[in-house]
């Protein structure tokens, strides 16, 4: 049976991905509040294409594929803009795009090796990139004059580093342990 590429899920997906640069417009501009409001939108959206495709059995490859590059074109320029501002510190943002670095790069290894990958992200993986946007959001509504943030901020650093750095240890662990059990068989 043939994909319908063209669906109400990817439809979504696609009109987030818009989001990513007027997101970054908004910031580079110093309209603070509408980025904020804007990128709220775009990452709210995530999880209504995914619930839309399972509900209106319209999964596709596609899909599945735009919705991580959306989420990761979204949460990494968004990042790297606040971090170019210094409003989220370095090692936080080094953490977030190493963790994604070795993600990608086990990824395409494991698929070089066994001819094929399906990856399902774990609790912890949800997790994690559920608190990269939560931050990520904090930070633009503080900037924005939205939210205080002078109790949140540095703790949100911390927790954001440490599911990090934990979830890119069990992706590696898992995917270390299912590659040598691929290569033993």
């Amino acid at each position: 049976m043939e994909e319908k590429a063209f669906n109400v899920p990817n439809s979504i997906t696609g009109i987030r991905l818009m989001g990513v640069p007027a997101t970054i417009w908004f910031m580079l501009e110093n309209h603070w509040a509408v980025a904020t409001w804007v990128f709220l939108i775009a990452a709210s959206t995530d999880g209504l294409d995914g619930y839309l495709a399972r509900k209106l059995k319209q999964c596709t490859a596609i899909g599945a594929a735009l919705d991580t590059v959306t989420d990761k074109a979204l949460c990494l320029s968004v990042l790297m803009v606040l971090t170019s501002f210094k409003l989220v510190p370095v090692w936080v943002a080094l953490a977030i795009v190493t963790r994604d670095a070795v993600i990608v790069v086990g990824a395409l290894a494991y698929r070089g090796m066994a001819g094929h990958l399906e990856i399902q992200p774990t609790l912890l993986g949800k997790t994690n990139t559920v608190g990269e946007f939560a931050m990520l959001a904090l930070v633009l509504g503080h900037q924005a004059g939205i939210v205080p943030g002078e109790d949140w901020v540095r703790p949100m650093f911390w927790l954001v580093f440490a599911t990090t750095v934990a979830s890119g240890m069990q992706y590696v662990w898992v995917w270390g342990n299912k590659a040598r059990h691929q290569s033993g068989n």
